[in-house]
């Protein structure tokens, strides 16, 4: 079989994953738009040119080679990119007007992030909106950011992104309403001697400090459990096993009969911040939306004092 030393065209390559995806010769046809004596030829084609045989043709059907099973597996992981691409270009078509994208930490995509998006579509109703629950510092300055307004927790020191802080916060201990604790005005560190406790994930910002005001105290807990996820934490003190120390966000979302919160001293700050990177040009509605969720924390902010969950600025410790 001679060898072309030509590269093979996207067509041929459309064709021979047709053929491979809908095994008939029929069936890719089909999908393509043409004919059965057109793909037959340009299959005949397309072996000659690579120089080896992709089918072999067993009672009216065609059976791929162990080769052109090699091929296809190739030809579908580029696919996977332009199945992407398409699918943008496709969201970007049916998009009335602009489209704006969020990159949010899942703590706040399930807390204040549908708040503000509420409000925002009152005004825009056909915007168009993606959500992905990543961490938006995970993406590679060098590549650049592919999002239009991320959310996340603590502060951001890098040049590439413009950085609007939204709300600080203190951190909350939340305790299944059937424990003793949970009869306390506020908890410090001694209250939690001998107590099954459950920490946040080892990559988690605030671990670290909440840790070491334990440490200071020299309190001993009994650390058998914890989750990367702030949820996770808040369904598992539900269920009676232990007790924890949250950001204030998550816990009001999972305040019930069954879990209580209760102010924690010495205060440890929880800051929430939006990113605006620099090198996309910028959507207008991001600033409308940034501008909602600084009102939602505020909001957020006046409700954990109203329940005694949080104490004014000026206030030095909550050993009231």
């Amino acid at each position: 079989m001679a060898v072309h030393t030509d590269h093979i065209n996207l067509r041929q390559v459309e064709i021979f994953r047709a053929t491979m995806k809908f095994g008939t010769v029929t069936g890719a046809a089909a999908a393509l738009g043409s004919s059965q004596p057109t793909i037959t030829r340009e299959l005949a084609r397309l072996e000659a040119h690579v120089g080896f045989s992709l089918f072999e043709r067993k009672r009216q059907r065609l059976v791929p080679t162990a080769r052109a099973i090699k091929l296809y597996q190739e030809v579908q992981a580029s696919f996977i990119g332009l199945d992407r691409i398409n699918g943008v270009v496709e969201r970007l078509r049916e998009a009335s007007e602009e489209v704006l994208t969020v990159a949010s930490l899942p703590a706040f995509a399930q807390t204040i992030l549908p708040e503000a998006i509420a409000r925002l579509a009152v005004a825009y109703p056909s915007l168009t909106l993606n959500i992905s629950t990543v961490d938006p510092r995970n993406q590679s300055s060098i590549s650049g950011f592919n999002f239009d307004l991320g959310l996340i927790e603590d502060v951001y020191t890098q040049r590439d992104a413009e950085v609007t802080m939204l709300g600080t916060f203190d951190l909350v201990a939340i305790v299944p309403t059937a424990h003793p604790l949970a009869g306390h005005e506020y908890l410090q560190p001694s209250d939690f001697e001998g107590v099954s406790f459950i920490s946040l994930g080892p990559n988690d910002p605030y671990r670290l400090p909440v840790e070491r005001v334990f440490d200071r105290a020299g309190t001993k807990r009994r650390l058998s459990l914890s989750s990367q996820s702030a949820g996770s934490v808040c369904e598992l003190v539900s269920r009676g096993l232990g007790i924890a120390i949250l950001n204030p966000l998550s816990a009001l979302g999972y305040e019930s009969p069954a879990l209580a919160l209760k102010r924690f001293a010495p205060r440890q700050k929880f800051i929430v911040s939006a990113l605006r990177p620099l090198n996309r040009p910028a959507v207008a509605t991001s600033d409308q939306l940034t501008s909602l969720l600084r009102t939602i924390c505020m909001e957020k902010q006046a409700l954990l004092l109203r329940k005694g969950l949080a104490l004014p600025d000026e206030a030095e410790s909550c050993s009231g």
